[in-house]
């Protein structure tokens, strides 16, 4: 039997996900867990993560290095690729798999940190809407939500939010390609055609997930040919150590054979 999301008893995301993408909702919930938090985790509401900066910088200090004031903007800008990881699944669960709506509003979602990286999170436990075809009002809740949370991290430091959505554009392109592995679902591509193909969004303005990825044509035949491309890069070349540029980093398009030959040496 289906799970029944208008239950008020928890449910984990992962148990309405096919296999192959329910690892992405272990932490993922409706409603809250019957399970205590762990001894360093706590609970708060996603609407008031900009009060936590200090934990969020601590955080990636430690996982990266650098200085969590110089290098502030990097340094959020990695932490957002662990939300995402997050929150990006659950979206595109609901929207592309199940064609439900997913009320992922801040104001009604809990984040578990421990030690500042985002372990947890929790929707309402009526979050889960009806089935639908409407491919705007699916995605509604998933697009509010970025926006949202991207305004809270951009206004904790001096990041343009380009940085951010591509951080989310990059994920989502790759988990909408890996439903279209799943059986049954090879041919229909056309959420990714509406997330990444318009210039404008639902409301009008300018569309931020517009084409997040690019296949480019590299000059050296040590990249792969066509290369993926974010078309923006997540800045994390500006810590201190972090010279090892990510696969798909557009910057390794302007690298010359012995840069890029370096790279291969650091991994």
């Amino acid at each position: 039997m289906s799970p029944d999301a208008a239950s008020n008893a928890s449910q984990c995301l992962a148990s309405f996900a096919p296999a192959s993408i329910a690892p992405y909702l272990q932490n993922v919930w409706l409603g809250a867990p019957d399970h205590a938090l762990e001894t360093n985790d706590i609970s708060i509401p996603l609407s008031s993560l900009g009060a936590h900066r200090n934990a969020l910088l601590d955080a990636m200090v430690h996982h990266y290095g650098g200085d969590a004031e110089l290098h502030a903007r990097a340094l959020l800008s990695q932490w957002s690729k662990y939300y995402f990881g997050l929150a990006a699944p659950a979206g595109i669960l609901a929207a592309r798999l199940l064609r439900r709506p997913l009320d992922m509003s801040p104001l009604r979602a809990q984040l578990v940190l421990r030690e500042g990286m985002p372990v947890a999170l929790r929707f309402a436990a009526d979050a889960l809407k009806p089935h639908t075809h409407d491919t705007v009002l699916n995605y509604a809740g998933l697009l509010e939500h970025l926006d949202a949370v991207i305004g809270m991290l951009a206004g904790m430091t001096r990041i343009a939010p380009r940085v951010l959505w591509s951080n989310a554009g990059n994920l989502l392109d790759y988990l909408l390609e890996q439903c279209a592995l799943l059986p049954g679902e090879e041919d229909d591509r056309g959420d990714a055609a509406w997330l990444f193909g318009l210039s404008l969004g639902a409301d009008g303005a300018p569309n931020p997930l517009r084409a997040p990825i690019r296949q480019m044509k590299p000059r050296s035949a040590l990249l792969p040919d066509p290369f993926r491309a974010r078309r923006v890069c997540c800045v994390r070349y500006e810590i201190p150590g972090e010279t090892q540029l990510c696969t798909s980093c557009p910057l390794l398009l302007t690298m010359s054979d012995e840069q890029l030959a370096l790279q291969e040496a650091i991994a």
